[in-house]
């Protein structure tokens, strides 16, 4: 019979095997007379399994009854008609989930009675898309920045409330317009770089420039745009978010003004620090002068007063030696970078030693390691000098022992001083990084208390850290980072040479 309706089955069955909708073919008792591919993977049963089954098979339990009235109805008075808009249709997986179905039905007429061809379409994916179309529209309203988009012919197609207030037009008055209406002249370009961008379906992130608002003025932006494709993939258009950066950039403006007025400042005390300690010095040395002459000329100078003038030429010198240091912490301020061509670190050592006073009865040690390590001369000569000076000025016993060492650690290195001396008690492991800090009184041992200032000033300019550790009893470990340098490319004779200090 269905031969009859269609002429021949083969031809009607391609039809309907090639349809991008699932198809149902039901005869006039509601059975199932044809399925096609489609309507097997939407209902998850086999065209086999299908065919010569009632239609209820498709349908929930819960609407067989109001179907079936329904399709009497239908077969009263057949005609071509579409259902399930408007309305909660639903058609049974195999697996028992329902489906939100939409259908369009086609009556054929047949010697037996009327035959139904139903197109029936899945709304999942549609539903999906306008649920999550209405969220998207809940955020973008919602949204703080400006939310716009426009079309390829560069029309404004959405704008958000963020945009009304960011750029004062209502939507009424903007939407339709060409986006150039919000572009200052002098920023003509930037629309043809990004449509050029979008055209290659490219994201533009963080684009920095300015716009203009409905009454003229010109405010500072932020642009991120993307593309918007149809569902082959086309860039159909583009969606901007812009961000009023205004007030960051004036803050930028304000920090940079306050940084180079804070440099000009720094420079200039700097500068004043220099040329103080430089000035101070002359009447020190008339002072010292005076009090040599007194001790040389005149010989009844004797116990109280010799030794009170000898006191006096102490503390000039340790006003002269204060006076260096500050010289040499304000001039620490001033490099950012290491200098002078590369030579090993156990040269360096060497170096530092070599303008040391080492009691006979010390012995410094130099990690094998330091020959193989590059480093520039200034400042790390300054710092190492500081470190190894100090372990051996503060030592409490007529002999001990001194190292040095480097580890790697990425692109930096860490040096280590260690000795073997009296130790620092823990609560003041911090404070003697601080200017004029000493743990012992300057009348036992001289010195003004900047050293390891100048070390911690020297070392954070090279962007690295410093710190002290070691146990609670005796022994002192300093280390600090500091950036590595690599052998210069014209000549390596001087680390190749160098002079190490013996292990």
């Amino acid at each position: 019979m269905l031969q009859a309706i269609v002429g021949t089955i083969e031809w009607f069955e391609r039809i309907v095997e090639g349809a991008p909708v699932a198809m149902v073919l039901v005869d006039p008792q509601q059975r199932i007379a044809l399925v096609n591919h489609g309507a097997e993977q939407l209902f998850g049963h086999s065209r086999a399994a299908l065919v010569g089954q009632p239609l209820d098979v498709l349908l929930p339990v819960q609407s067989r009854r109001s179907h079936r009235a329904l399709a009497a109805d239908y077969l009263r008075a057949p005609r071509a008609r579409l259902i399930g808009e408007g309305r909660d249709l639903k058609g049974l997986h195999a697996s028992g989930a329902e489906i939100p179905v939409e259908i369009g039905l086609s009556p054929l007429q047949a010697p037996d009675g009327c035959y139904t061809l139903a197109s029936i379409v899945d709304l999942r994916e549609r539903q999906r898309a306008e649920r999550d179309q209405g969220y998207m529209a809940a955020v973008v309203e919602s949204a703080e920045d400006a939310v716009i988009t426009r079309d390829m012919h560069g029309l404004i197609q959405t704008w958000n409330p963020g945009a009304e207030r960011l750029l004062g037009y209502a939507a009424a008055e903007i939407l339709g317009q060409p986006v150039a209406r919000l572009i200052p002249a002098e920023r003509g370009n930037d629309e043809a770089l990004i449509v050029a961008e979008i055209g290659q379906g490219r994201r533009v992130a963080q684009y920095e420039t300015l716009r203009r608002r409905k009454d003229g003025s010109l405010v500072e932006v932020s642009l991120t745009v993307s593309p918007i494709l149809d569902r082959l993939g086309r860039v159909i258009g583009a969606a901007k978010i812009m961000q009023d950066i205004s007030r960051r950039k004036r803050a930028e403006l304000e920090l940079q003004q306050s940084n180079e007025q804070l440099l000009r400042v720094n420079q200039a005390l700097d500068e004043f620090v220099y040329t103080a300690s430089h000035d101070l010095r002359a009447p020190l040395v008339g002072v010292n002068r005076l009090a040599q002459w007194i001790l040389e000329d005149d010989p009844a100078v004797a116990g109280k007063s010799r030794e009170r003038l000898l006191t006096i030429q102490g503390r000039i010198t340790r006003m002269a030696r204060l006076l260096d240091d500050i010289r040499d912490y304000a001039r620490a301020g001033q490099a950012s970078a290491p200098a002078g061509l590369a030579m090993t670190a156990s040269a360096l050592v060497a170096d530092v030693l070599s303008a040391l006073e080492v009691p006979a009865g010390f012995s410094v040690r130099c990690d094998a390691a330091l020959a193989g390590v590059p480093v520039s001369r200034v400042p790390l000569q300054q710092v190492l000098h500081n470190l190894i000076a100090n372990a051996l000025k503060h030592h409490d016993r007529a002999t001990g022992a001194i190292s040095v060492t480097v580890q790697e650690q990425g692109e930096r290195l860490r040096f280590i001083v260690e000795d073997d001396g009296p130790g620092i008690p823990l609560e003041y492991r911090q404070d003697i990084f601080d200017m004029f800090r000493t743990l012992r009184p300057r009348d036992v041992i001289e010195g003004s208390g900047m050293g390891l200032a100048l070390v911690r000033r020297i070392v954070e300019r090279m962007g690295g850290a410093c710190g002290v550790e070691g146990p609670a009893g005796r022994g002192a470990r300093f280390w600090f980072d500091w950036p590595r340098t690599t052998w210069p490319t014209e000549s390596n004779d001087e680390h190749a040479t160098g002079n190490d200090p013996a292990g």
